[in-house]
């Protein structure tokens, strides 16, 4: 899946944290199935009736096997009307068993078939059990959709499922377990003039007798594979299919008729993607066609369905004429991610969500290399590389951050780690180890583990065993060390090191040693923590910043290590290409030397850029614990006058963002706009003209970053640009057809103008924002229609946004980021939180963690003693709206505390610094 919580705060500018940690998870076994039967495959029907009663009815047959005695089937049911005297267990299909009892425990969402005498082990049964439930709008299980035909301005309806992680159960009884793999025979019943899909190819249709109007689909029987991937849909949409051999797998696209027009891109990219994975894993796709759909609305980003994935239109679609070069980037992307989980998450699967990561992790990182591979020319690999390293050590610097590899129960606490723990971090461990074992053994050791387990589950270690085995086999890792000591001490425990490198320069020695890292400091620091730290460095002799495979390494039994170092080096740098997931601590001396090479306008560039972006965030983050003094951090931002590429830019504006955010709506905030408008004004100059279109990925992506920050900052050049041409556009006729602005620019200039607008310019905008049939677009002008100054504007918008007549429900929280990142807007989305807790709770049920973003959308950008209290006592006091968000909420809490000791601290340091 691809989490949309993190590509909506990512625009959130002030991110400390991102998604909850998981603590004190009771025992896993106590909301898992017991093991006495293990599904083999499944006949299910299923009758979806749309337009007039939004309910579906069906009936599932469970062929499964009796592994211990029992005279109890504990399977998954919630949310289902089942009329339990129609339960019926067979034994090898025509004995009838007696069924004693059905009860259900709808806290455990579980269901319990009792009979009268005992199962017998190894003896197979089939249990069938009619349904009913209602077509909901939750956005999981099987929910309904909508969008309104341009033709006849009529609303239509579609029904679809997003059963990851656990709701499969919403939809029909089931084992719904990730270990429970059994193949699925579907057939969907729906009214004529409507079409439905499956994870598999459809064979026939059949008139329903009793039902005059209605069809029955039938599909091929699936390969064996986990409820979580089961997807099916009737809607009345457009097929595109992308021009593929006789021999290779069928691509369709599929979308509203409306939108048929918006899927080149996924067409083209599609089959390319799944044809280099094939390469990459050395097994083939297994099923014979892939069908990608987009749906209006939809909770995540996408879902990776064997055979169906479904996807945010925003995730899926591109329409040429407006789309951005980061519209392009996120839809090949997220394509790349799904298709990657055809192998790593439907092929394999992990047992239980613990290992949630094994999923995540790896399609983030394949996507990457996806990428990559469609777009050589980007150069994205790297950008992803940086962004994945700033996200991951800025929120898994938290006391409350959890390990990848982590303990999960109750349903409730599965969907809270899709997070960048899972997602993020997960993918840069990987990079980490392909980077130490070298491409060759990583890529085989992966391909051995899939032929290993293809079918079936796997657990980390079984990970870790098949790249053990080939690293030794090829030589590239010590026969004494294995990759799970290495990495358990990565995954297992949460967190990650800063490696302290202090110099001896009358002993020409220096020493390395490690502790975890931590913002905040509650208790002292953490000395239990010890990772096996991978070792590269180079000096300001050498400077050869590639030699990125570790050559020893720092680990638990060795944590200070000396080593000679020649003195007449200026420098030494540790973490070649940050090629490992940690933040170098260096002495007072080193860190001059550093700063005076990068302030060299001859000599920065021999250091690596990578390292460039390493430095610079590294050295916020020990400013800000008060490490390393703000004096030297700032002496090392002097050399931006100079820097001309993206990716140290971005950690530089990245590390002043949270200054910014903690001076906002002080008396010294004027100071850091004034030092802001110093700092950017050279580089601004480079990209001055909006109009100027550029080609490059990292130059569009450099232009609107300074842009963005120019505007942020009040340069007045830039204000003036963008609401000159919006002006001109409001006055085009036409403006639906004829958007004159520069279209990578367009999130700047929408901003500026609705923040110095007043009334017609948010009119106008809503307006286009109406009429757009592009869910990329309508994402931008939402996103910019929260950036007035008008008080009354901002509470009508959030008051719409929990409407979902007004604005899709997927996109109420995008609503309130919007607002609440700007100075007035804060004040006004912190009302409205306090106001409309229950309304907010009760309008995402039963997704509790998506309440959650709320808090955090506000919480972060808090910094003082009395507001650490007012949200403290609103959390407490509204904890019955808050369950299923409590990861966040204390993450939350977290984040406050530390902002408010920065304060305390430095902020009058900081001050001496910007004049």
């Amino acid at each position: 899946m691809y989490s949309m919580e993190f590509v909506v705060f990512k625009m959130f500018i002030i991110a400390l944290s991102l998604m909850g940690s998981v603590v004190n998870s009771k025992e896993t076994s106590e909301f898992k199935l017991p093991t006495n039967f293990k599904p083999v495959s499944y006949r299910l029907d299923v009758t979806t009736h749309l337009d007039d009663k939004f309910m579906f009815e069906g009936v599932v047959d469970i062929k499964m096997t009796c592994i211990e005695a029992t005279d109890t089937i504990v399977l998954h049911s919630y949310s289902l009307d089942i009329d339990t005297k129609s339960v019926v267990v067979a034994n090898g299909g025509e004995n009838v068993v007696p069924v004693g009892s059905v009860a259900f425990d709808p806290k455990k969402e579980l269901m319990y078939v009792k009979s009268t005498e005992n199962f017998k082990p190894g003896d197979e049964y089939v249990l069938t059990i009619p349904f009913t439930g209602n077509i909901t709008d939750d956005l999981v299980g099987y929910y309904k959709s909508s969008y309104v035909d341009n033709e006849n301005n009529q609303t239509r309806w579609l029904a679809v499922t997003q059963f990851e992680p656990a709701d499969a159960r919403r939809a029909f009884p089931c084992f719904d377990e990730p270990a429970y793999k059994a193949t699925f025979k579907i057939r969907l019943g729906h009214k004529k003039g409507y079409t439905s899909i499956s994870n598999m190819k459809m064979m026939k249709q059949t008139p329903i007798p009793s039902q005059p109007d209605y069809v029955f689909d039938e599909f091929e029987e699936s390969v064996p594979m986990s409820t979580y991937l089961v997807a099916y849909m009737v809607s009345d949409f457009a097929y595109i299919e992308s021009d593929t051999r006789d021999d290779e797998v069928k691509f369709r696209i599929i979308a509203r008729k409306d939108a048929a027009d918006q899927t080149e891109l996924a067409k083209n990219a599609g089959p390319l993607v799944l044809k280099y994975y094939e390469d990459y894993f050395d097994e083939k796709f297994p099923l014979s066609k892939q069908d990608m759909v987009a749906i209006p609305d939809f909770s995540a980003g996408a879902m990776e369905n064997w055979g169906l994935v479904t996807y945010r239109e925003t995730a899926l679609l591109i329409d040429p004429d407006v789309a951005t070069i980061d519209n392009v980037h996120r839809v090949a992307e997220v394509i790349a991610h799904e298709l990657a989980h055809q192998w790593f998450g439907n092929l394999v699967t992990m047992k239980w969500w613990t290992d949630l990561w094994l999923n995540e992790g790896f399609a983030t990182y394949v996507a990457a290399r996806g990428v990559d591979f469609l777009y050589p020319e980007w150069n994205s690999f790297q950008i992803e590389t940086v962004q994945n390293f700033l996200r991951v050590l800025d929120l898994d610097s938290l006391q409350s951050s959890h390990p990848v590899s982590v303990a999960v129960g109750h349903p409730d606490e599965i969907a809270q780690i899709f997070d960048t723990i899972s997602y993020t971090k997960g993918s840069f461990l990987l990079h980490m180890m392909n980077t130490f074992l070298g491409e060759d053994t990583f890529k085989q050791g992966i391909r051995n583990y899939i032929n290993k387990h293809k079918f079936s589950n796997a657990e980390q270690d079984d990970l870790w065993n098949s790249l053990t085995e080939e690293a030794h086999r090829q030589g590239t890792l010590d026969k004494n060390l294995t990759v799970k000591l290495i990495m358990d001490t990565w995954t297992l425990q949460t967190g990650y090191p800063v490696l302290k490198v202090i110099r001896d320069y009358s002993a020409d020695t220096v020493t390395l040693s490690q502790e975890r890292f931590l913002t905040f400091k509650s208790n002292g620091s953490d000395n239990k923590s010890c990772w096996w730290i991978p070792l590269t460095m180079t000096t300001s002799m050498e400077a050869d910043f590639n030699q990125t495979k570790a050559k020893s390494w720092l680990n638990c039994e060795n944590n200070n290590l000396t080593i000679p170092l020649a003195k007449d080096n200026e420098w030494v740098i540790y973490n070649m290409q940050m090629a490992g997931l940690f933040r170098v601590l260096y002495d007072t001396r080193n860190w001059m030397g550093i700063v005076s090479t990068l302030n060299d306008p001859n000599e920065y560039d021999t250091i690596h850029t990578l390292n460039r972006v390493q430095l610079i965030d590294d050295s916020f983050s020990f400013s800000q614990i008060g490490d390393l003094d703000y004096g030297i951090t700032f002496q090392l931002l002097n050399y931006l006058k100079h820097e001309k590429e993206y990716a140290p830019w971005l950690a530089a504006l990245g590390g002043l963002g949270p200054i910014n955010n903690l001076l906002k709506r002080t008396p010294n905030q004027g100071l850091f706009q004034n030092y802001m408008q110093r700092m950017l004004s050279a580089v601004y100059s480079r990209f001055r003209d909006m109009t100027v279109e550029l080609n490059s990925f990292e130059e569009i992506r450099f232009k609107n970053l300074v842009t963005a920050e120019a505007c942020r900052h009040r340069i007045k050049d830039c204000t003036e640009q963008a609401l000159d041409l919006f002006s001109k556009w409001m006055k085009t006729t036409d403006p639906d057809k004829n958007n004159i602005l520069p279209r990578e620019l367009k999130p700047v200039i929408y901003c500026q103008a609705i923040k110095y607008g007043g009334v017609d310019e948010w009119d106008f905008l809503w307006e286009r924002y109406q009429r757009s049939n592009v869910g990329s677009e309508k994402a931008k002008l939402l996103s910019a229609l929260g950036c007035s100054s008008e008080t009354w504007l901002l509470n009508r918008y959030l008051n719409w946004s929990l409407d979902n007549s007004i604005i899709r429900k997927q996109d109420a929280i995008s609503v309130f980021y919007s607002v609440a990142r700007s100075d007035i807007g804060f004040y006004v989305a912190k009302d409205f939180l306090y106001r409309k807790i229950a309304d907010i709770s009760e309008y995402f049920q039963p997704r509790g963690d998506r309440v959650g973003s709320y808090v955090k959308a506000i919480g972060s950008q808090m910094k003082t003693k009395e507001e650490l209290d007012e949200i403290q006592s609103f959390i407490n006091r509204s904890s019955s709206y808050l369950k299923g968000a409590d990861l966040t909420t204390k993450q939350t809490i977290e984040t406050v505390k530390i902002n408010t000791e920065w304060t305390t601290k430095f902020d009058h340091k900081i001050i001496n610094h910007l004049v």
